[in-house]
């Protein structure tokens, strides 16, 4: 038997569909950074008739990398992060109960379950966002209504595995320092060793969401500890399933924790300091802020085929 039929009966990509897939992704990934972040400059000799010339200025700048034991997040630090609301149309409040990630001009990347809690079904999303009681700080939020939004063909509310959607905004993102999408993943996170997970959710089990986004840096946990710890359960009748979701926490009390849940989890682009892939999104905790305790995450690296079967078509 080929090669190319033994894959396809496993189930799995040719090679040279993963690689041009990955290719993809980094061309992707590389012409939003230039997008964003690379300005041209011209500047000319003081004399009649010189020629203009022109310099590409790159304003990639790093942040300190280091939520339950977070710190605040700096301005424009992670301006693919949304928060996800409904908005009573009768009131004209909002209730925000989840996270998300921008990962195109009209997609928005969060957990499955996010698509409709107990306040009703997501129907708004702020970007651009920092702090919810400051007017005054370097940020520039703006809501979008949404348009639809999409499960995995996977997900039941009966369990929390394939715990991904997608949301599609009514209008597109003007990209800017302030909101422009995260990188989707160039691999399934396996050997990365630490994270950063970014939320406005609470700062202790059953405390108030935070007013501030959050930020905090988490380690990759051994799966077989997360078999261990959460074992069969109504939400996850076969176990922990480490091809499909992550196990990542921390030896101190840092965490996610309530309203983190479809936020990502992050890291940097190895040559661009400013970018971030998105490798994971909040699905589960157990115990908020527990130190050794971990939490469960959607991989997103294994949806990959199902996340630009959506991009294509929206």
């Amino acid at each position: 038997m080929c090669i190319y039929v033994l894959l396809l009966v496993l189930g799995l990509q040719p090679f040279h569909q993963i690689l041009a897939q990955h290719n993809q992704i980094v061309s992707s990934c590389t012409s939003l950074k230039k997008a964003v972040f690379e300005e041209q400059v011209g500047y000319s000799f003081l004399f009649r008739n010189a020629p203009i010339m022109y310099e590409t200025i790159d304003n990639c700048l790093t942040y300190t990398p280091l939520i339950v034991g977070g710190q605040p997040a700096d301005p424009k630090e992670f301006p693919h992060m949304a928060r996800l609301g409904h908005r009573h149309q009768k009131l004209g409040t909002i209730d925000w109960f989840c996270g998300g990630t921008l990962i195109s001009n009209k997609l928005v990347l969060t957990a499955a379950h996010c698509l409709e809690s107990e306040q009703g079904e997501v129907n708004v999303v702020r970007l651009g966002d920092l702090d919810l009681d400051n007017d005054h700080e370097d940020a520039s939020p703006k809501n979008y209504a949404v348009a639809d939004y999409f499960r995995h063909p996977q997900f039941t509310s009966s369990d929390l595995y394939n715990d991904i959607g997608i949301i599609k905004l009514a209008e597109p993102v003007q990209f800017d320092r302030y909101k422009h999408p995260a990188c989707l993943p160039f691999e399934n996170g396996e050997n990365l060793d630490s994270f950063i997970a970014v939320g406005w959710g609470s700062t202790s089990l059953a405390g108030k969401s935070s007013r501030k986004l959050l930020k905090v840096k988490l380690d990759r946990i051994a799966d077989e500890i997360c078999r261990r710890v959460i074992e069969r359960s109504e939400d996850y009748p076969h176990g922990f399933e480490p091809v499909s979701q992550m196990c990542v926490g921390s030896s101190k009390a840092m965490d996610t924790c309530n309203g983190d849940s479809g936020g990502p989890i992050l890291v940097y682009h190895k040559e661009y300091p400013c970018m971030y892939h998105v490798m994971g999104i909040t699905s589960a905790g157990i115990s908020c802020g527990t130190p050794k305790i971990p939490s469960i995450y959607t991989r997103v690296h294994y949806y990959l085929d199902w996340i630009r079967q959506i991009m294509a078509n929206n």
